[in-house]
């Protein structure tokens, strides 16, 4: 299960980077009887162990994203993953002043 907290991501948010691991030949298909599974060739998992070693695991939530589709918008620009969706900073920005701008149940109770 591929999860950002509690939120399940979908398995085709990752299409891109997936491609990207086999155009750079980073991924290849395993010999053998079981064709469809994959591995890391040995230079990028020696490469991962260096990163995770330095720095520990790398958030998503601190990834800019280039060309992806804003959840929003819809344009195809400079995005971060947020709340398990691809944003742009004008639409997050937007969605935060919504929330802050929604009154809120004890606001509503009391009034």
């Amino acid at each position: 299960m591929d999860t950002m907290g509690e939120e399940e991501i979908p398995i085709d948010t990752f299409d891109a980077m997936l491609r990207d691991l086999v155009t750079w030949d980073l991924v290849v298909p395993d010999e053998g009887d079981d064709a469809q599974a994959w591995h890391l060739v040995e230079r990028a998992q020696q490469r991962l162990g260096e990163l995770m070693i330095a720095r520990g695991p790398w958030p998503a939530e601190r990834t800019v994203y280039l060309e992806r589709l804003c959840a929003d918008c819809g344009r195809r620009q400079l995005t971060w993953l947020r709340d398990g969706t691809y944003v742009c900073d004008p639409c997050w920005q937007k969605r935060l002043t919504r929330a802050q701008d929604e009154p809120t149940m004890v606001a509503l109770a009391a009034g």
